[in-house]
């Protein structure tokens, strides 16, 4: 440990009074000479911080790192930098220092493609695909055989909701640079969200080929295959995305698939591993909540319900089936009056008229049960699964039968 420089000053003041000649001949010895107190470290090399910016995301450290590459870049202002930067930070999900940062670069030189395309990269994850939108079109305008100028212009238009003119948009990428992996994925991704569900696995199964270490590309296959029913292999394909990627959708989609194949404790599994990485995910919460509940762990549902419950944005089945949990673990009463607080609250959310209606059917509070399932037909879409179970216990409790 660095000793303190008062300590170091009282030795010295103490060996001064024990042997004042050595001290008398180390003073001769050093006179007139300069000290380095007061002077300045050196400054970093731009190098140097940023190896600094790599070793902190490294280590996980998003502010340090986030820190040295502005740091970096300003003691040298090379484009390289600011593009490893405000990717770094779209990766993290920074996106509103990531959009910051790629702004002041595209204003600053409103004519330099590699910036236009940063900036409209930062756009499309922070949401902004409005704007984004009209910066691919620069890029566009600015080049029309830029086969990544469509790609971005492709990806605006599907996540701004025009979903065919963003998949003509990818092909028109793809038919530029006919062997870019990631277009390709782009646009399976876009033919999936066009319905084209087995066009979408073709793009995909070429890209996987191209580049069989795509966690992104092998996760959206799995989807695809999902919805093709082809459930074992779809697992096969999200469990290799889950080795690929540090994200937590692939471990999502994984449960969701593993229950859809009846293994409802490799789901729970699945869904507890994408919760680990990305807590603050309601839906995840949600989902694993669900699997608790399904597998009878009625207080880790619970914990797992309120969290979903909390979260901003709430998921909008948790309270209902918060409520519903507390039935199961046969805890009525603070089931009746959770739900009957989360109705105070949300008078226009059917589920929890529904949760309540079953609870006080279990309490034999036979009108409030009728009244709680009529509030729920009432409120449910016209397609909701539960209205037929709704209106079949209506008809049995007021023949005075039991309801399923």
């Amino acid at each position: 440990m660095r000793t303190p420089r008062l300590g170091r000053l009282g030795l010295v003041l103490a060996l001064a009074a024990a042997s004042p000649l050595v001290v008398a001949g180390c003073g001769d010895k050093n006179k007139g000479a300069k000290t380095s107190k007061g002077k300045k470290p050196p400054a970093k090399s731009a190098e140097q911080l940023l190896a600094d910016a790599r070793a902190a995301a490294q280590a996980g450290d998003v502010e340090g790192a986030d820190a040295s590459y502005a740091r970096a870049y300003q003691a040298r202002p090379d484009f390289a930098i600011l593009d490893e930067h405000v990717r770094y930070l779209v990766m993290e999900a920074r996106v509103a220092p990531a959009v910051d940062a790629a702004k002041a670069y595209y204003d600053a030189n409103p004519t330099d493609a590699q910036g236009i395309h940063l900036y409209a990269h930062a756009l499309i994850a922070a949401g902004d695909f409005t704007t984004a939108l009209g910066v691919a079109d620069e890029l566009v305008a600015l080049d029309d055989n830029d086969a990544l100028a469509h790609e971005k212009r492709g990806r605006a238009l599907i996540l701004a909701g025009q979903v065919d003119a963003g998949v003509e948009e990818l092909r028109r990428a793809l038919s530029i640079d006919p062997k870019n992996s990631d277009i390709m994925v782009e646009l399976g991704s876009g033919l999936h969200r066009a319905g084209k569900v087995d066009e979408a696995a073709l793009q995909l199964r070429a890209a996987i080929t191209i580049d069989p270490d795509n966690g992104r590309a092998l996760m959206l296959l799995g989807l695809a295959l999902r919805d093709q029913a082809e459930l074992e292999e779809a697992e096969v394909f999200l469990v290799q995305a889950t080795k690929k990627s540090k994200d937590a959708r692939p471990w999502f989609e994984l449960g969701v698939t593993q229950n859809r194949r009846g293994d409802d404790l490799g789901a729970e599994t699945s869904l507890a591993r994408a919760i680990a990485i990305e807590p603050d995910n309601s839906l995840y919460q949600y989902a694993y909540g669900e699997m608790l509940r399904i597998n009878k762990k009625y207080d880790e549902a619970i914990e797992a319900y309120k969290k979903a419950n909390e979260l901003e944005p709430p998921h909008p089945k948790a309270s209902a089936k918060l409520g519903l949990a507390l039935f199961e673990a046969q805890r009525l009463g603070e089931a009746e009056l959770f739900l009957t607080d989360a109705i105070r609250k949300d008078d226009k959310n059917p589920f929890n008229y529904y949760n309540l209606a079953i609870v006080y059917r279990e309490q034999k509070k036979t009108q409030l049960a009728i009244g709680m399932y009529e509030r729920f037909l009432e409120l449910a879409d016209k397609e909701d699964g539960e209205r037929r179970l709704a209106e079949d216990c209506i008809k049995a409790l007021k023949r005075k039968k039991p309801c399923k």
